[in-house]
């Protein structure tokens, strides 16, 4: 069956395997000119550069109207991306000892091409299990990816939003179907190659950036050891394959039934706090294959929120992490950002380890990069500047051996950041000037606690294992460690954040549109004499999460910030107090561990109106940090030459640790992977299996609506095009594939998809936006007066009329004569038909 399904689909994959690997070349001379601070200069992450930067060259020139969304143009922007590349290589510094580089990296080149080439066809056969592209929300990403491949220009029309372009973060969806149309395939096969290219690319790039991050530890010896490749690869684990401890210490337990109600109830989780009924006498043993459908969701529902009542709230926290995005293979923003976050990891490390001031052409690059994170998924964008200018002060702190930095060093940070921001609004300024975001402001989270049981579930593995590395860490430094500065900083940011809690509560007191949160707060727990007991008593009994935490930044701080020897000539010579790597490890579980206390105290407002997408966000990027942190950890912990001898059972408990985690994490991804293949695809228990296949459009729709649909969509051409077809009657989040059909798999912009996401996307300007659309799609299939009708087909410049299942379900056959006596039929099978709207069947029009 595999075999069969390569020689059917196996071209696609190496297709993409040789666009994305033609889009690394043609930046390799600018890697190895601006990112010469890496021991490989760049090579293990030139894929995620190549294709941002040719992906941004055609977007731009697109957006600027020089270049039509055409195979033409996207071949056209590489060539730009690689002479640009050249100009700098030959003319900035002239040629580059390729003679004396290859020796040293020519190892982990090697396994980094293998490596990506194995994770791109093993996802793609993944998804040839299971291509289903329904549920969650797969149609509104498939939607962006047709829409972006017929759209003529950029910004791409909206699919679900007839008359207006697209207001998203919809980087990620061009370079999808760029690749897509260079390759010659729809996009209902490009979904799932998109997210086999981000499973194989952000696994790549981990590994360049840890592989980078230790090997920088044997500058100047002879040769480098097998080491750096080896953690490399175990980060690549960490951050792609690994899942968190939910698994092993609930899930498993809960579905095998030998969870007691006690031990859940002390883990708490959502829809895990009771015991599963006991399994009659004759039933089959315990195995995976009678667990609950879909239970491997669960890992990412950790948190449970509750109002003062205990009540569950409606929204609850989002803990996703990369090995769940990959296992429900949603090409959602901040998966298609995968692969360019730890780009910006990589960019970042670059920083600390070129040891010179960012120059003008390396600003520039960081500038474009970080951008592209932006327009990938906003979110992003400030968190990554915020880590590269971190980074910058690490470099600074290197230099001057001093544990402080001066006024120029702070000067020199503020001048970078601006940049950064500069740079990266000019870049992409046609972006800015049309997103619209439901982002709307911070709010106090006065009421939303983390138990620490909760969050060791989602964090456990690198709970282990970068505690085990900040002990290390602390113990070489010993007398150099800064604690005052480390209490100061620590104590510093705790109180800032409650600060920021109390006085976001008084404003939101003051403020009308805020007002009702305090207020509903208050008068629905008894008023402010019961709540603020309430409040306090629930911070006291979920302590030990900030306390943790807090402790963790006292000890990254007070390490990362050395005191001076007492020794003279210490300070005279400038000793750093540990190696770049380590420096840039600790700033990275810094920076991991603050993006998971701030929502503890606030969180982003948004049309949720609770911290559900700041957890979802902050924690997601954590899960990066932690990942590449903790492999270097792993390297301190079994193999760093400056514990030698030292403290070796310790040592040795340690790894002991690291194995345990490494174990119980990777039960995830074995056991949901191996579900969804083959469990709840049916293909364990069917006699004749459906052929493996990439194309998920079938599964989408009914037939007869999907052949319709297909048909319509050989039949158009160009985006100046407007469908109806029924409009999801609610607002609710619909992950159905009864809606937006249309649009979702042709691209063509229809009347009104879902409203949900619609309202998510344009913010306050929605309601304006939408109108009366949904009570006019009604009267152009139930009104049987064509005049009436007619008019309102001109209105909104419809040129066809789809009538499917969900159509005739809902408004009977009746609409559908009325649609046959005026309109000629295109495309029919079944009983699903478009009818084509001519100027001479509107009385009205034309």
């Amino acid at each position: 069956m595999v075999l069969d399904w390569l020689a059917r689909e196996g071209w696609i994959v190496f297709n993409w395997w040789l666009l994305v690997t033609l889009a690394g070349v043609a930046v390799l001379p600018l890697t190895v000119r601006l990112l010469g601070g890496l021991p490989d200069r760049g090579v293990t992450l030139a894929r995620a550069v190549g294709l941002l930067l040719v992906g941004f060259v055609f977007w731009l020139l697109g957006s600027l109207g020089f270049l039509r969304n055409t195979p033409g143009g996207m071949i056209l922007s590489w060539i730009l991306v690689l002479v640009a590349g050249l100009i700098v290589y030959f003319r900035q510094f002239g040629t580059f000892d390729w003679r004396t580089w290859w020796p040293r990296n020519r190892r982990a080149v090697i396994v980094g091409e293998v490596l990506f080439a194995v994770l791109l066809l093993a996802f793609a056969l993944y998804r040839a299990y299971q291509p289903n592209l329904t549920g969650t929300e797969k149609p509104m990403e498939l939607a962006f990816m047709s829409a972006v491949q017929r759209s003529e220009s950029f910004p791409p029309n909206d699919p679900w939003m007839s008359g207006y372009a697209i207001s998203y973060y919809y980087f990620g969806y061009v370079m999808s179907a760029a690749l897509s149309m260079l390759s010659g395939i729809h996009s209902t096969v490009g979904f799932n190659m998109t997210i086999a290219l981000l499973f194989a690319l952000t696994g790549l790039t981990t590994y360049g950036v840890v592989y980078n991050l230790v090997a920088s530890r044997f500058r100047g010896a002879a040769r480098v050891p097998n080491v750096p490749v080896a953690i490399g690869l175990v980060g690549m684990v960490l951050v792609v394959l690994m899942g968190n401890f939910q698994t092993p210490l609930v899930e498993i337990p809960y579905q095998s039934r030998t969870a007691s109600d006690a031990y859940l109830q002390f883990w708490g989780q959502d829809q895990r706090t009771q015991p599963k009924p006991a399994l009659p006498a004759e039933a089959e043993a315990i195995s995976p294959t009678n667990w609950d459908h879909w239970w491997w969701f669960r890992a990412s529902r950790i948190l449970t929120d509750t109002n003062l009542d205990g009540s569950l709230i409606g929204a609850q926290p989002i803990d996703e992490f990369p090995a769940f995005s990959f296992v429900l293979s949603d090409v959602h923003p901040h998966v298609l950002a995968l692969p360019f976050a730890m780009l910006a990891l990589g960019l970042a490390l670059n920083v600390v380890l070129a040891g010179h001031d960012p120059t003008r052409a390396e600003t520039v690059f960081y500038g474009l990069a970080l951008g592209g994170l932006v327009f990938l998924n906003t979110w992003d964008g400030p968190i990554y500047m915020v880590v590269l200018v971190g980074a910058d002060a690490v470099r600074r702190l290197l230099r001057n051996g001093m544990g402080r930095l001066y006024l120029v060093d702070w000067w020199g940070l503020v001048r970078l950041g601006l940049a950064l921001g500069v740079l990266t609004f000019v870049s992409y300024l046609p972006f800015f000037i049309s997103f619209r975001s439901q982002a709307s402001g911070i709010l106090p989270n006065l009421i939303y606690a983390t138990g620490f049981q909760q969050y060791f579930l989602m964090f456990g593995p690198f709970i282990l294992i970068l505690g085990s590395f900040l002990m290390l860490e602390t113990r070489l430094g010993r007398g150099r460690l800064n604690w005052r500065l480390g209490l100061m900083v620590a104590g510093g940011l705790l109180l800032a954040l409650v600060a920021g809690a109390v006085v976001l509560s008084a404003a939101a007191a003051l403020i009308p549109e805020l007002r009702g949160m305090v207020a509903g707060l208050v008068d629905q727990n008894g008023g402010l004499q019961a709540v603020l007991p309430a409040v306090i008593n629930r911070r006291l009994a979920n302590i030990l999460t900030p306390l943790v935490l807090v402790v963790a930044v006292v000890v990254v701080v007070a390490r990362l910030f050395p005191r001076g020897s007492s020794l003279d000539e210490t300070r005279i010579e400038h000793v750093p107090a540990y190696p770049p790597a380590s420096g840039y490890a600790l700033l990275l579980a810094g920076a991991g561990i603050v993006l998971t206390l701030v929502p503890e105290f606030i969180y982003l407002r948004d049309n949720f109106g609770v911290r559900i997408n700041t957890i979802f966000k902050f924690y997601y990027q954590a899960w990066l940090m932690f990942g590449v942190a903790g492999a270097y950890g792993i390297y301190v912990i079994v193999a760093d030459s400056r514990l030698k001898g030292r403290a070796s059972a310790v040592r040795t408990v340690m790894a002991a640790l690291v194995v345990v985690s490494l174990v119980l994490g990777i039960l995830y991804p074995a056991l949901a992977f191996h579900n969804r293949m083959f469990i709840e695809s049916g293909r364990r228990v069917a006699a004749n299996p459906a052929a493996l296949s990439m194309d998920g459009g079938p599964s989408t729709i009914s037939s007869d609506d999907y052949a319709s649909i297909m048909c319509f969509d050989t039949l158009v051409e160009g985006d100046n095009l407007v469908v109806l077809e029924a409009a999801d009657p609610s607002s609710a989040y619909n992950t159905t594939g009864k809606w937006g059909r249309v649009g979702m798999l042709t691209g063509v912009p229809i009347v009104l998809g879902w409203q949900n996401h619609e309202g998510q996307w344009r913010g306050p300007t929605f309601g304006q936006i939408l109108g009366t659309r949904p009570q006019d799609i009604d009267r152009i299939y139930n009104d049987l007066r064509w005049d009436m009708v007619s008019s309102l087909i001109e209105q909104y410049s419809i040129d066809y009329i789809f009538f499917g299942e969900t159509e005739r379900n809902k408004y009977g056959a009746q609409a559908d004569t009325k649609f046959a006596e005026n309109l000629a039929v295109v495309c029919e099978q079944g009983n699903s038909r478009f009818y084509r709207v001519d100027s001479a069947n509107l009385g009205a029009r034309g």
